[in-house]
C-alpha cells in the first residue's frame, strides 16, 4: 500500500495523533515519524513507501532487517567494517533528538544505510547521553560499547524508490527499489530509546551474494 498521498503535507510532532484521525494515517506517521519530519521541514514529497511482512523482504536484506538486533553491528558484520555516522540535519531540545544520518563503511567509506532517529535522551544515563549529542558514533555502536541494556522491536518493514535525497545519499540511482524497516529500541521496562527509519542500498557484496544464492 502506497502511504505517501495520506503523509505528505502533514505536520510531524513526537506527540501522538490524537481525536478522530484516520487509522491508517496515524499508523503511518507513527512508524516513519523521524523520517517524514525532515521531509516536511525540506518541503519535499515523501516517496512511495510499500510496508511489506517480514517474509516478504527478499535476501539477503532479510538477513539485514529481519531481526531485534541493532542494526550497527549487523551491518558492520555484514560489510567486514566498522561503521561511522555522517549527520546531514539535526533537531534537539532537553529531551528528544531527531537525526537524518548516514551509516558509513570505515574501512572504504561506502554508505551501508540512510535514514533518521529520533532519541529519547532522558532514558540514556548522562555520560552515554552526551556521546550521543556529540553526533560521531551510531547509537547502537554508543549502547553496545556502554552495555546498555535494550533490544529492537521492529514495527514495519518496507520497500522505497530511491528519490534524489535517498538516491543522493546511498550512491543509489532514482527509482532504485532498497528496502528498509521501522524500528524502535527500548529499555529492559519497555520505555522507548528510539525510533528509527533505516534503508539499505543495493551493493555489489549485497547482489554478489544474491548471484551466488541462485546459481
Amino acid at each position: 500500500m502506497d502511504f505517501s498521498s495520506i503523509i505528505t503535507g502533514m505536520h510531524a510532532t513526537p506527540e501522538p495523533v490524537r481525536g478522530g484521525a484516520d487509522p491508517e494515517l496515524a499508523e503511518a506517521l507513527h512508524r516513519l515519524l523521524p523520517f517524514h519530519y525532515f521531509y516536511e521541514r525540506s518541503g519535499r514529497d515523501m516517496p512511495d513507501f510499500h510496508f511489506l511482512e517480514g517474509k516478504e523482504v527478499p535476501y539477503p536484506y532479510r538477513s539485514m532487517l529481519v531481526h531485534n538486533n541493532d542494526m550497527t553491528p549487523t551491518l558492520a558484520a555484514f560489510h567486514h567494517s566498522k561503521l561511522y555516522l555522517e549527520v546531514h540535519a539535526h533537531e534537539a531540545n532537553d529531551d528528544y533528538l531527531l537525526r537524518l544520518v548516514t551509516l558509513h563503511a570505515a574501512s572504504s567509506d561506502v554508505p551501508v544505510e540512510y535514514g533518521a532517529i529520533g532519541i529519547h535522551l532522558s532514558t540514556l544515563p548522562e555520560d552515554v547521553r552526551d556521546l550521543v549529542v556529540d553526533g560521531r558514533k551510531p547509537l547502537g555502536g554508543i549502547l553496545g560499547e556502554y552495555e546498555v541494556d535494550h533490544h529492537g522491536s521492529p514495527s514495519a518493514f518496507f520497500k522505497v524508490p530511491a528519490d534524489q535525497m535517498i538516491g543522493d545519499s546511498l550512491k543509489q540511482d532514482e527509482g532504485e527499489i532498497l528496502y528498509g524497516r521501522c524500528n524502535q529500541l527500548l529499555d529492559p521496562e519497555g520505555l522507548v530509546i528510539a525510533d528509527i527509519v533505516e534503508i539499505l542500498p543495493r551493493s555489489s557484496e549485497s547482489e554478489k551474494w544474491i548471484g551466488n544464492v541462485s546459481r
